[in-house]
C-alpha cells in the first residue's frame, strides 16, 4: 500500500493551498477576498487513494484540474461548480466528480467537504478485475447515475470521513479494504462510459464463478486438487477466476490464497484435536494438507493464529 501521509493544518492564506494538493492530484488555484477566510484540512492516505476533510469558513472559489479521480461530497451554504459542459451545487449533498481532462471552476461558502482521492491507475485496475473488460476508464458527467446511487455515495463519505478520524486508517488492510470500496462505488456511481448492462452481466458471471469455485474449495480441500480444477469447475479460465476471486472475496484473496487458507484452517482444527502422546505430530499433518515445508507452514501459522503449531499440538 505504500507509506501513510497525513494534513492537519489550518490556514487563513489562499495562496498556501496549492501546494496541500500536490499529493492527491490536484491542480488547483485558490482565492478569497472574504475577512472570515478560514480553512481546516484534515487528510489521509497512501499511493493508492487518500482521504480528505475540508471546513471552508467564509467565501472562497478554486479553479484548475485534477490528475485523480476525485468525488467531492459537500454539505453547507454552497458549493457551485462549472465545468466546460455542465454546472450544477454539491452544498446540498449532492456528490461530484472532478475528473482529469476537465478543468473545474467552484465556488463555495461555509460549507463541509468530504473528498475521495483515487489514481487513474487504481480505478483502471478495479474496473477490469470487476468487469473483466481492460477498456479505459472514463466518466461522462460528474453527477451520480440516480439520486439513489448518490446517497449510497453520501454513506460511503461519511463512512470514509469516520475511518479517516480512526486509528485504524494506519493499518495496511483497513485502508486497502477503504480503497476498495471508494473505487467500487466510484465505478458504480458515476455514468462510465461504454454499455452499463454487458457490464452487469460481466460482474454476474463472475459472482456465479465465485460462488461455484468456493464451494468446490470448501468441498474438496482434503483432496489433490489445484486452482485450475476449480476453473474446470466453473468453467472459467484460470485468469479469470482470478479476477472474479479479486471482485468479490471480502480481502481480495485469490484462489490459491483461499485454498492455502481453507487448507490452514484445517490443520489447526486437526492440530487442536490431535495427541502428541499418539503419535501425531506437526510435520505430518502439516504435510497432510499440502504444505510440504514444515518451516514456512509455522512462519504461515503464526501469522494467521499468533501461535506456532508445536504449541497448539501440545496444549
Amino acid at each position: 500500500m505504500g507509506e501513510v501521509f497525513r494534513h492537519e493544518l489550518t490556514v487563513s492564506d489562499p495562496d498556501v493551498l496549492p501546494v496541500l494538493g500536490e499529493r492527491t492530484g490536484l491542480r488547483l488555484g485558490y482565492g478569497s477576498a472574504d475577512p472570515e477566510f478560514s480553512y481546516r484540512l484534515s487528510r489521509a492516505g497512501d499511493a493508492r487513494g487518500a482521504v480528505s476533510r475540508v471546513h471552508v469558513g467564509g467565501a472562497m472559489s478554486l479553479w484548475g484540474d485534477t490528475a485523480t479521480f476525485t468525488v467531492s461530497h459537500v454539505h453547507g451554504r454552497r458549493y457551485d461548480w462549472q465545468t466546460r459542459q455542465e454546472t450544477g451545487t454539491a452544498a446540498a449533498g449532492i456528490p461530484v466528480l472532478f475528473r482529469p481532462g476537465h478543468p473545474v471552476l467552484v465556488v463555495a461558502e461555509d460549507v463541509a467537504v468530504t473528498l475521495a482521492h483515487l489514481p487513474v491507475d487504481v480505478v483502471q485496475q478495479t474496473a477490469d478485475t470487476v468487469y473483466g473488460t481492460e477498456s479505459p476508464v472514463g466518466f461522462t458527467s460528474p453527477v451520480p447515475v440516480s439520486t439513489r446511487l448518490g446517497q449510497y455515495w453520501s454513506e460511503l463519505a461519511r463512512f470514509s470521513a469516520g475511518v479517516l478520524a480512526s486509528a485504524a486508517f494506519d493499518e495496511p488492510v483497513v485502508r486497502a479494504d477503504l480503497t476498495r470500496h471508494l473505487a467500487v462505488g466510484l465505478l458504480e456511481c458515476f455514468p462510465l462510459r461504454g454499455d452499463r448492462a454487458e457490464r452487469y452481466l460481466s460482474m454476474e458471471a463472475q459472482c456465479r464463478r465465485y460462488r461455484i469455485a468456493l464451494q468446490y474449495f470448501d468441498d474438496h480441500a482434503a483432496d489433490p486438487i489445484t486452482v485450475e480444477d476449480a476453473a474446470r469447475a466453473a468453467r472459467t479460465t484460470t485468469k479469470a477466476l482470478v479476477r472474479a476471486f479479486r471482485a468479490n472475496h471480502p480481502t481480495g484473496l485469490t484462489p490459491a490464497q483461499y485454498l492455502r487458507r481453507t487448507r490452514m484452517d484445517a490443520a489447526h482444527r486437526e492440530l487442536q484435536d490431535a495427541d502428541p502422546a499418539r503419535g501425531d505430530t506437526v510435520k505430518e499433518i502439516a504435510a497432510r494438507w499440502g504444505f510440504a515445508h514444515p518451516g514456512r507452514f509455522a512462519q504461515y501459522y503464526r501469522q494467521v493464529y499468533g501461535t506456532t503449531p508445536r504449541h497448539t499440538l501440545g496444549r
